[in-house]
């Protein structure tokens, strides 16, 4: 082993920042051998990436390859099926990223496995560019005997190949989830509850995982029913995709907490429509947002309830920061007028700082100046917290 770590640290040092290993390096690096290695039971927990030589690693691209591909054997210095990539149009970028992605295409059989199905696709409609995008998706999809069917499913209730690739990038399931177990059975169940073919087609587009497992569809729609939210309004699939996304237990977390502080059931089912990324927060982020609004700020809850869109922002770096400047100018008589809360905590980051944070421009005001910079951190973008 300390003759490895040798040639591994030799190999390794001429340039620390990124390393390109070929195949015949990779070879020698870990061409040792112990009695019980050679044993003829033995398989080595070692793997080349001599078929990736046509495209740069970095040496932690080339041990994650490596990790995912067990090989049994040296592989040659080049592959079939990456040069079959490359003559479909893929970059060298693309094959990299589709070979780690999917290992097994490495040893793929070009002629009766890959050229048949992406020949499939292309009769099918799909241009190169559309392949490329579909196929890096979903790799597995070169694997699935029955492709046009699943595709042809797809289309029908997408309506575009656009949507199509939108819904396959953001959700797997789309055509790795059986069609008679789930995907069928779970759009019957949306149909007859009265959801129309274009909110299914959005939900299936923007809600990761929905359509997956027909048992867990089941159990959030009775959950969602319960809870009293009308089938026939917009706010029935977002609270279908909120549940489903953030799971049961944590949006009933969440409704606890927020009824904690006065919020009403008929609220929460509001909130569910206006401001959904609000139950990917914790429970300590909201209460100590609630808080803050309410005891330091002054907000009436109601106030609150009809701008959710305050418990989305930092309470670090956005809301305290600009009620504070805003207390400030108002305390020493530098605004106008009054201003509302919201409106000031949603303004770009350039706007507030034109609008308001020149006031603080004279000397004797610096300090205030400085603590807001301090606090935002130079960062002007929006993140919720988690």
């Amino acid at each position: 082993m300390f003759s490895v770590q040798q040639r591994l640290f030799c190999l390794l040092s001429c340039n620390k920042s990124n390393v390109h290993l070929s195949s015949y390096q990779l070879c020698s690096l870990f061409s040792f051998s112990t009695a019980k290695e050679n044993s003829s039971n033995h398989r080595s927990n070692f793997t080349l990436v001599g078929p990736l030589e046509s495209c740069e690693l970095s040496s932690k691209e080339a041990a994650k390859t490596a990790d995912d591909s067990i090989c049994e054997k040296k592989l040659s210095s080049s592959s079939p099926s990456i040069e079959f990539f490359k003559q479909s149009g893929w970059s060298d970028a693309q094959v990299m990223k589709l070979m780690q992605r999917e290992p097994r295409f490495l040893r793929a059989n070009v002629e009766t496995i890959l050229k048949p199905r992406m020949r499939s696709l292309q009769e099918m409609g799909f241009s190169d560019t559309e392949i490329i995008r579909l196929v890096s998706s979903c790799p597995t999809l070169l694997r699935l005997s029955d492709i046009q069917p699943r595709i042809n499913f797809w289309r029908s209730l997408l309506g575009s190949n656009e949507r199509f690739l939108k819904a396959c990038k953001r959700n797997m399931f789309v055509l790795t989830s059986s069609l008679a177990r789930n995907i069928e059975p779970s759009i019957s169940l949306l149909r007859e509850r009265g959801i129309s073919d274009e909110r299914i087609a959005h939900m299936v587009v923007t809600m990761p995982g929905g359509f997956g497992r027909i048992d867990k569809l089941k159990e959030v729609i009775k959950y969602i029913d319960e809870l009293g939210v009308p089938r026939d309004s917009g706010v029935y699939t977002k609270a279908l995709n909120v549940v489903i996304t953030v799971s049961r237990s944590r949006f009933d977390a969440m409704s606890v907490t927020l009824m904690s502080f006065g919020w009403s059931q008929p609220d929460i089912i509001a909130l569910i429509g206006k401001c959904t990324s609000i139950w990917t927060l914790s429970k300590k982020n909201i209460c100590d947002k609630m808080t803050f609004l309410m005891k330091e700020a002054g907000c009436e809850l109601t106030y609150i309830i009809g701008h959710p869109v305050l418990l989305t922002y930092s309470l670090e770096k956005r809301l305290r920061p600009r009620y504070d400047v805003m207390n400030f100018l108002d305390q020493n008589k530098l605004l106008d007028r009054g201003h509302n809360l919201a409106s000031v905590v949603t303004l770009p980051e350039e706007k507030f700082r034109n609008k308001f944070l020149f006031l603080l421009g004279e000397e004797k005001f610096i300090a205030q100046y400085e603590s807001y910079v301090v606090a935002v951190q130079g960062k002007n973008d929006v993140v919720a917290e988690n």
